[in-house]
């Protein structure tokens, strides 16, 4: 997935999945950022991410998203999100 994130901030988005609150939820309850999540997410879904960042943190952020997973009942919660 090239962009997984969404791209916010972009002048063609017109939202923000990082603030969904269903992903907003799931990050608080894992201790974990949005973008951690919505990475996490896809990576479980057996996809490739390819997440960008210049932000030194958030590039380090973005890394650490292997060694845990989203347990099954908050991973059903992402299909309630509409498309």
């Amino acid at each position: 997935a090239y962009s997984p994130l969404g791209s916010p901030g972009t002048t063609w988005m017109n939202s923000n999945i990082l603030k969904h609150p269903i992903l907003t939820m799931v990050a608080e309850k894992l201790g974990k950022s949005p973008g951690q999540v919505a990475l996490r997410w896809g990576i479980q879904n057996g996809q490739s991410v390819l997440p960008k960042s210049t932000k030194e943190a958030r590039i380090k952020e973005n890394l650490d998203i292997f060694g845990w997973s989203i347990p099954d009942d908050l991973f059903c919660k992402f299909s309630e999100i509409e498309q």
